[in-house]
This record gives structure tokens, sequence and C-alpha cells, in this order.
């Protein structure tokens, strides 16, 4: 073999090598990307659960973001398996022979992530097409198999193998070693993201659910648009870190949003502050103190609720209209008022 031959076969050889590190690189980035939002959505921290807590806001009330969040966070197991198929493709692009699979698998992900974005204005719509790009480039070395595979006939050829160190000794170890790795990385992600959110506790014990105010001892304004007084009230029963939802409509109509929690003995706390205004930045809005009333409540005979506290002295009543979403449930069968499109 000439010199000119070997020194072009070793700079194929090296050119090759460097491309599928670069391959790898672009592999891992998106392995962690996947890794974190599909391990955020097994962990039902990303869209969270649907709860009384967010029941009485409004359709026109919402924005395109809010509905989307409100439609995944109604269905554990669309977010499951939408979490489930983004962590798969994470661990598929980090074993070289499941790299193909974890591309079609982000690239799929991605391709409904972006629809969804675009269809509901989230602000991540360039990272998503970028992350859909690169699944796309990650699969490039097997496109002429599929094309083969899909749109022609005739035998199928062996698919490329990614060689990170093409040295048959290092590759016998890699083979071992690389799923290890994998698998290792994948449950640090999915043990890290979990650390992000604080626990959960579900208490659907009273006053948690759906009331409207059946009674109340203050005077009504003389003006409905000036009526401060309360209308309906959505308490939560998840809570996260001792904190759940709560929504309290007045009866002018203004909606306050906040959370609540349970202190001793028949007293609970609650935080209210209006809705976010279009254009008002999130650090300002978190920012804000909102207002904080201590009440005591009172559970009577009738299942009434009787609220006392920070100048309230009002009676309320379940509001079973308005837990509706909460209480339909699930059934395999046709139902005798289906379809109930309400």
């Amino acid at each position: 073999m000439s010199d000119y031959t070997a020194e072009k076969k070793l700079a194929r050889n090296v050119g090759i090598t460097i491309a599928w590190w670069a391959h790898a690189a672009i592999r891992l980035l998106l392995a962690v990307v996947f890794f974190y939002y599909g391990g955020a959505k097994l962990v039902f921290g990303q869209f969270g659960f649907s709860d009384t807590g967010d029941a009485l806001i409004a359709h026109g009330e919402m924005s395109p973001m809010g509905l989307l969040w409100r439609m995944v966070a109604f269905s554990p197991l669309f977010q499951f398996l939408a979490g489930l198929a983004e962590f798969g493709a994470g661990l598929a692009l980090l074993w070289r022979r499941s790299v193909p699979l974890g591309a079609l698998l982000g690239a799929a992900s991605m391709s409904l992530v972006l629809v969804l974005n675009l269809g509901y204005d989230v602000m991540v719509k360039t990272p998503t097409l970028i992350y859909l790009v690169l699944s796309l480039i990650v699969l490039i070395p097997w496109l002429p198999r599929l094309t083969r595979a899909f749109l022609t006939s005739g035998e199928i050829p062996q698919g490329p193998s990614p060689r990170l160190i093409p040295w048959r000794p290092a590759e016998r170890v890699g083979s071992i070693a690389g799923p290890i790795a994998a698998l290792a990385l994948a449950g640090l992600c999915l043990w890290g993201i979990s650390g992000h959110y604080a626990p959960r506790s579900v208490d659907e014990s009273v006053p948690a659910g759906v009331w409207s105010v059946a009674s109340d001892t203050a005077e009504p304004a003389a003006q409905l648009s000036e009526d401060t007084r309360w209308s309906a009230l959505a308490l939560g029963s998840i809570s996260s870190g001792g904190e759940a939802r709560a929504q309290l409509r007045q009866a002018d109509g203004t909606l306050l949003t906040g959370t609540w929690r349970r202190l001793d003995g028949s007293q609970i706390e609650l935080t209210l502050l209006d809705l976010r205004e279009e254009g008002q930045p999130i650090q300002e809005y978190l920012a804000a103190e909102g207002e904080t009333l201590v009440l005591t409540v009172e559970e009577q005979g009738d299942g009434t609720l009787h609220v006392t506290g920070e100048g309230q002295d009002l009676v309320l009543a379940p509001d079973e209209s308005g837990r509706m979403l909460y209480d339909r449930g699930f059934s395999w069968g046709i139902r005798g008022d289906d379809p109930f499109n309400r």
C-alpha cells in the first residue's frame, strides 16, 4: 500500500470519527433535553394535575397557554405517555443500536410539541423547532436505509453503527459500558427533576371543593359593578408544599386566584391575587404580595360551611355543577346521557 493511500485512509477514518463524535454530542444534548422534559411529565411536574382549586376560571379568561396547560393536566394518562415517549427517546439516543429509534421518537414528539406550541402560543416555539431539526440531523446516517425500507423494494442494507473509537477492544468495552452509563444518566436526571418539585399530598376533606355563596350578612353595593361580595369559592385538594390552589369569584364578576392552606383547628389561610394581566412580566406578578385572609370554616349539619373572619360572615353551599369536570369520571361504555358535550 502506498504512503498516499495509507494517508488517505487515515484521513478518512479521522474524518469519520470526528463526524461520529459530533453526532454523539448532538445525541447527548438531545438526550438531556428529552430526559428533562420527559421526566418533568413523568413526575407530573410540568403540568401538574387538574383540581377543584382551578374550577372557577371561565373559558374566555384563560390565555391560550393556560388552556393547553389545563387540557394536559386534566389527563394524567396523556401527560404520562407524552413523558414516556420523550424520556424513552432520550434513553434510546444513548445506545448505539437504538439511535435511529430514539431519533424517530424524538422527531415525532417534537413535531407534536411544536404544533401545540404554535397553536397555543407557548413561548418555546424556537427551541422546539431546534430540537426537531437536531433529531432529524441525528437520523441522517440512517435515512438511506429508511428510504429503502419505506419507498422502494429489495434488500435493505445493514445500518451504520456509530464508532466513536475505531478500535475493536474499545468498542467491546463501550458496548457494555455505554448502556450502563445511559441508564445511570437517565436515573440521575429523573432523580434531579423530581427534586425540583415540592412533595404533593391529597386531602379532599372540607373545605376542599367548589362552593357558592348561599347567604351573606354584608350589604350589597348600590351598583353590581361595585359589589365585591363573594359569589363562589374553589379550594383545591392537591397540595404542593402544603399549599393548594384557590379561586374566588366576586359578585361583580372579578376572579381572584391564589392558594390556601390549613391552619390549626378549623382555620384556613387564603392568599389571593388578581389575574395576571396581558403584558405583565412574570417576575412582577410573582412579586405581588396579594391579600391574605385567615378564616374560620365550620361545617354545618346540612353540608354547608359557615365562614367567618376578615370581615366575612357567610354561608357556602356545595356547587355540584361547578364540580362536573372533576366528578364526571371515565366510562368504557356509552352512558344514557351520551354524548355529554357540555
